[in-house]
């Protein structure tokens, strides 16, 4: 048996018992790089693949993450990819925290990672963690990108930042790119926070430009962005009832929709 492998399942097995914490495995960790980082390396992949008996992938990535050793960096780049969520999540997140070239270059090359999570991770920890840099690189990454799938996971990461994401998505709906525009759009009808009442005639000029283009498919989804306003769009509402009597029936009903929440308010 390779003596690193049982070294370190053997503390994480303690990790599980509790009799040891998890910035003592840390340490641990550290200590056994300092001896052989290659050996090291090697027995915690082993192990983030193949944990000891009821041992997290999690708990051995966020162990790893607590030694804050940069030996350690290609570790966290290559479980960013983890078929696991919440490992792609975490090691994504801890990337981020090392503020390096090196950890953001990884972050936005999995942008285009095909795994919908791992593009997920990315974004987050982009929009989250590098302030307007990471927002920016969203943005253009958003604008950029043909492939609908690939353009909403960073969409989505500028609506986990909140005000400032959710202001920078608003400022794509003012480009009149059907396709970012409706990666735009869909990522706010997701947003589960309060939306300013002021960019609502954002997104009643882009419903209107999407009306004139007969895009249908953005013209429903802009309807339903609209509804989350409820009563702060009321004094809009003609421009919503003019596509109430519309030739397309799925655009009539979400016009119908949108009407009956901006007038009762739910």
């Amino acid at each position: 048996m390779n003596p690193f492998v049982d070294k370190l399942t053997a503390m994480f097995s303690k990790i599980i018992a509790g009799t040891v914490s998890r910035e003592e495995g840390a340490i641990l960790i550290n200590h056994l790089v300092k001896e052989s980082s290659v050996e090291t390396i090697g027995a915690l992949s082993y192990l983030i693949e193949n944990p000891p008996r009821n041992v997290f992938q999690k708990t051995v990535l966020h162990t790893i993450a607590l030694a804050r050793n940069k030996a350690l960096f290609q570790i966290m780049a290559e479980s960013i990819t983890s078929k696991d969520e919440d490992v792609s999540l975490l090691a994504a997140s801890e990337l981020a925290r090392l503020r390096t070239e090196g950890a953001k270059r990884t972050l936005v090359e999995n942008l285009d990672n095909n795994i919908y999570h791992v593009r997920k991770s990315a974004a987050v920890a982009l929009a989250e963690d590098y302030g307007d840099d990471g927002i920016s690189i969203l943005k253009e990454h958003l604008l950029s990108h043909e492939e609908p799938f690939y353009r909403a996971t960073s969409a989505q990461g500028l609506a986990s930042t909140g005000e400032k994401g959710v202001d920078t998505l608003f400022s794509i709906l003012r480009t009149e790119k059907p396709g970012p525009v409706f990666s735009a759009v869909e990522a706010l009808t997701g947003y589960d926070g309060e939306i300013r009442e002021d960019l609502i005639p954002v997104a009643i000029e882009a419903l209107m430009q999407a009306g004139d283009n007969r895009d249908i498919p953005l013209v429903v989804e802009l309807l339903r962005l609209l509804a989350l306003f409820k009563k702060k769009a009321l004094r809009y509402e003609a421009f919503i009832a003019a596509f109430a009597d519309d030739s397309s029936e799925s655009i009539r009903l979400e016009a119908q929709k949108t009407l009956h929440a901006i007038k009762k308010g739910f």
